[in-house]
C-alpha cells in the first residue's frame, strides 16, 4: 500500500510538472517581427462608362482582378496557459506593404486608346485578435485567431481620351474608405530555445466594398457619369520570428 501511494504521488507530481511546463513554455508577453505574400482580388462592376468612340458601355460591366504584394510588419501580446495543455491569449499587429492594383485598363480592349483605368491601393493594415491554441508540446502550439483588422483602400479612376476633349471634368477622381473587417487566423508557434519561436500563419480578411464615381464628356453626350462598385478580399501568409520575455 505504501509503495502504491508513493508510486501514485510520483504520477501526480510528474503529471503536475508536465502540466505546469506545457502551460508555461508559451505563457507571458511576446513581440516579434514578420514578413510574407497578402493576395488582394477584387470584383469591379462597371456601368455608363465611356470607351474611345464617345458611346457608354452596357450596365453592369464585371471585371475580376487580382494582385500578390509583399508585406512586413510587427506584433507583441500576451498569453497564458489554461489547464494542461490549452491556451488563450490577446495579440496587437500591424502590417505594412503596397498592395496596388489594376482593376481595368482600356487599353486592354481598345488598341491605340488608353482612357480609362480603374486603380486599387492598400498601404498598412492594424489588427488586434484573441488567440486560442493547444500545445501539442512544450515547444510546438497551434492556435487559430479571431481578429478585427483596420485598413484604409483608396480607389482611382483615370479618364484619358484620345479622340474626345475632357472639358469641365476632373481627369483623375479618386477615393479613399478605412474599414474594420473581420480577420480570422490558423497558425502555429514553435519554439527554437527557451525564449526565440518561429510562426507560420495565414489569414482571411473579410471584404470591404467601395464606390467611385466619375464624370466623362462624350461625342454626342455632354457629360456621363461613370459608376463603379468594387469588392475586394484579402489572403495572407506570414512568417514571424518572435521572443517570449
Amino acid at each position: 500500500m505504501k509503495k502504491f501511494a508513493m508510486a501514485a504521488l510520483a504520477a501526480l507530481s510528474l503529471g503536475t510538472v508536465s502540466a505546469e511546463s506545457c502551460a508555461s513554455s508559451f505563457s507571458g508577453f511576446y513581440a516579434g517581427v514578420q514578413a510574407g505574400m497578402n493576395s488582394t482580388t477584387g470584383t469591379l462592376d462597371m456601368s455608363s462608362y465611356l470607351n474611345r468612340t464617345g458611346t457608354a458601355t452596357p450596365a453592369n460591366s464585371k471585371f475580376n482582378a487580382g494582385k500578390k504584394s509583399f508585406l512586413g510588419g510587427i506584433f507583441a501580446g500576451y498569453g497564458m496557459g489554461v489547464g494542461s495543455c490549452a491556451y488563450v491569449g490577446a495579440e496587437v499587429y500591424g502590417n505594412f506593404g503596397n498592395a496596388a492594383s489594376t482593376l481595368y485598363d482600356s487599353t486592354d480592349t481598345e488598341a491605340g486608346a488608353k482612357n480609362f483605368k480603374v486603380t486599387m491601393k492598400r498601404g498598412y493594415n492594424l489588427g488586434a485578435k484573441v488567440r486560442l491554441g493547444y500545445t501539442v508540446s512544450q515547444q510546438a502550439m497551434i492556435f487559430v485567431g479571431l481578429g478585427l483588422e483596420y485598413a484604409k483602400s483608396t480607389l482611382q479612376s483615370e479618364n484619358i481620351q484620345t479622340t474626345v476633349a475632357q472639358t469641365n471634368v476632373d481627369k483623375i477622381v479618386k477615393k479613399s474608405k478605412g474599414k474594420i473587417s473581420f480577420a480570422p487566423s490558423i497558425g502555429m508557434d514553435m519554439f527554437l530555445n527557451k525564449n526565440l519561436f518561429l510562426r507560420g500563419e495565414y489569414t482571411y480578411v473579410m471584404g470591404m466594398k467601395q464606390k467611385l464615381e466619375a464624370k466623362q464628356v462624350g461625342t454626342t453626350i455632354a457629360s456621363q457619369t461613370a459608376t463603379m462598385k468594387l469588392n475586394t478580399t484579402q489572403q495572407r501568409f506570414a512568417l514571424g520570428l518572435g521572443y517570449k520575455f
